[in-house]
C-alpha cells in the first residue's frame, strides 16, 4: 500500500497556506513529465514558472498543488495549496519533516565524491534499517528540502547530500537538514568562482557541522593540504572527529589498493587496527577512500562492519560517475570493441586527476594477445574555477601517470590550454563543443581502446558517450 506523506491539513500547517479541498500526496514534484500519479506538484517560479503547468501536473495525476496564484483556467474549489512564496514553502515542508523524524540524519559534503558517497551509504545502511536517500544529485537548497520533505516514516537513516557554490550556503543547509553525523568527502579546488580561496571552501565544508543539534560524529579526510585547518574548524563546532585516508596519521587507514581489471581489492584498517577486506566492482581507487569514510562512520556507531563491507561489494558506479561498459562499435567493414569509461556528469581538478589515475591502471592486468590497448581520455572544461582556471587545466600537463596514457582529446577553450602544453605525441585532437567532438572521436577509435570521459556538467560530454553507445 502507498504511503501518504502529507495532506491538506499537514501541508496547510507545515507551510501557512490555505486550501478548500481535501488530498492526500504519496510524494512531491516539480517537473510534470517526471511527476508520478498521487504526487503534489510545487509551481516553482524561474524561466518557466510552475504555475503554467499547473493544469498538465493534474492531468497527470497530481494530488494537489502547491502555488502562490491562482493559475488560469482553475479556481479556489479546485487541490490547490496557495502560499505566500512556493519555494520558502517547500522549505518549510522540509523543516516540519525533520523535526518530526525518528530517523538518525546523515550530511554529506566534500568538493567531489559526494553523490558516490550517499548512493553507498544508502546500500551499507539499508542492512541496519529503512533507509532514505535521493537517487540524485539533489544537493542545493531545491534538493535537500524535497529529500527531507519525502522522507518515509518508519525511516530509520537519512543520508543528505549537501553541496555548495557560494559562501553560506551549506551553513544554511545544515541548518534545514540538522545532521546527527556528517561525512566530509573531499576538500580541494572547486566552484573558486563563488568560493575564491581554498581556505574558504575549507571554511564552507567544515561549516556542514554547523547545524548538528548535538555532538555527534564528523568523519573527515585526512589526506588532503589543508587537514589541520580543516580539522580545526570542524572541532570548533564541537562533534567528535575520526579522519580516513591512506596515510599513517588517519583514524581509519586504507592499508593496500591493488586493481585488477575493473575492480578493486583494498585493506581498510580501523580505529581498534583490525583489518578489513573490501572490494569494489570498480577500478576507481578514489573510492576506496569513500567506502573508508563509511566504514568510519559504521563502526564509530558500533554497527556490523562485516554487513556493511558485504554491502558495498554490491555497488558499482552509476552513468556519468565511472561507469564502465564494454561498448561494440559497428561499421561496414568491421566492428570494434571498445572499454568506455563514463565520467561525464561532472569535473573538477582533483576528480579528473582520478579519473585519470583510473584510465591509467583499469585492465592492466588484462590477458590478451599481446597487443597494447590504448587508454584514451577525452577531457571537457572544468568549469566554475574562477581566476585560476587555466592554471588548473594547464596542471593536468604535469600529471604523473599520464605517462601510461596514450593520447588526450579536449573540449573546450579552457581544455585547449592544456592541449596546448600537451606533449606531441599525447595530443589527440582538439573541438570548441562536445557535439563537434563526438563525430571526430568515433573516426579515431581503434579495436580494444579504453576511452575514459570527462568534463563539467553543462559542457554535454554526456552528448559523446551517448553517440559511442548508440553506434
Amino acid at each position: 500500500m502507498t504511503e501518504f506523506l502529507w495532506n491538506k491539513f499537514t501541508a496547510e500547517a507545515a507551510t501557512s497556506g490555505q486550501c478548500e479541498a481535501f488530498w492526500e500526496a504519496t510524494g512531491i514534484s516539480f517537473d510534470t513529465r517526471k511527476l508520478i500519479e498521487g504526487d503534489l506538484f510545487i509551481a516553482l517560479p524561474g524561466k518557466r514558472d510552475g504555475h503554467d503547468f499547473v493544469n498538465a501536473a493534474f492531468d497527470n495525476g497530481a494530488a494537489a498543488a502547491m502555488v502562490s496564484k491562482i493559475p488560469k483556467g482553475l479556481n479556489d474549489s479546485d487541490k490547490l495549496l496557495v502560499v505566500d512564496d512556493v519555494m520558502k514553502a517547500l522549505v518549510r515542508m522540509a523543516k516540519s519533516a525533520r523535526n518530526q523524524s525518528n530517523a538518525i540524519f546523515i550530511g554529506i559534503t566534500g568538493t567531489s565524491g559526494k553523490t558516490s558517497t550517499k548512493d553507498m551509504g544508502g546500500l551499507v545502511f539499508k542492512g541496519f534499517g529503512k533507509t532514505y536517500f535521493s537517487k540524485k544529485s539533489y544537493n542545493n537548497i531545491l534538493g535537500c528540502s524535497l529529500t527531507l520533505a519525502t522522507i518515509p516514516k518508519d525511516t530509520k537513516y537519512v543520508l543528505v547530500e549537501i553541496g555548495t557554490n557560494s559562501l553560506g550556503e551549506i551553513a544554511e543547509l545544515s541548518r534545514i537538514v540538522q545532521p546527527d553525523h556528517v561525512i566530509i568527502t573531499d576538500v580541494s579546488i572547486g566552484h573558486l568562482e563563488g568560493l575564491k580561496s581554498l581556505d574558504n571552501i575549507v571554511e564552507e565544508k567544515a561549516s556542514i557541522c554547523s547545524g548538528q543539534t548535538q555532538k555527534g560524529l564528523a568523519i573527515i579526510p585526512s589526506g588532503i593540504e589543508k587537514f589541520s585547518q580543516l580539522k580545526a574548524k570542524v572541532r570548533n563546532f564541537g562533534p567528535n572527529v575520526i579522519s580516513f585516508g591512506d596515510n599513517e596519521r588517519s583514524d581509519v587507514r586504507i592499508s593496500t589498493i591493488k586493481v585488477f581489471g575493473n575492480a578493486i581489492s583494498s585493506t581498510i584498517v580501523d580505529q581498534k587496527q583490525k583489518s578489513w577486506n573490501v572490494n569494489l566492482k570498480t577500478a576507481g581507487k578514489h573510492y576506496v577512500k569513500n567506502a573508508a569514510a563509511l566504514l568510519a562512520l559504521v563502526s564509530s556507531l558500533n554497527l556490523d562492519l562485516s554487513k556493511a563491507i558485504l554491502s558495498l561489494q554490491s555497488w558499482s558506479p552509476l552513468a556519468g560517475r565511472g561507469q564502465v561498459l564494454e561498448v561494440i562499435l559497428k561499421a561496414s567493414d568491421c566492428n570494434k570493441t571498445i572499454h568506455l569509461i563514463d565520467e561525464s556528469y561532472n569535473a573538477n581538478p582533483s576528480s579528473v586527476k582520478s579519473s585519470l589515475e583510473t584510465l591509467a591502471y583499469i585492465f592492466t592486468n588484462k590477458k590478451d594477445s599481446g597487443e597494447h590497448n590504448r587508454r584514451i581520455a577525452v577531457l571537457g572544461d572544468m568549469l566554475e574555477l574562477g581566476f585560476s582556471e587555466i592554471q588548473e587545466h594547464v596542471n593536468i600537463s604535469k600529471f604523473e601517470r599520464l605517462d601510461k596514457i596514450d593520447k588526450i582529446y579536449c573540449v573546450g577553450p579552457r581544455m585547449k590550454k592544456l592541449f596546448d602544453v600537451l606533449p606531441c605525441s599525447k595530443r589527440g585532437y582538439w573541438t570548441e563543443t562536445a557535439e563537434e567532438m563526438q563525430h571526430v572521436l568515433v573516426n579515431k577509435l581503434e579495436n580494444g581502446d579504453i576511452i575514459m570521459i570527462k568534463g563539467s556538467f553543462s559542457m554535454g560530454m554526456k552528448t559523446i558517450v551517448n553517440k559511442l553507445k548508440n553506434i
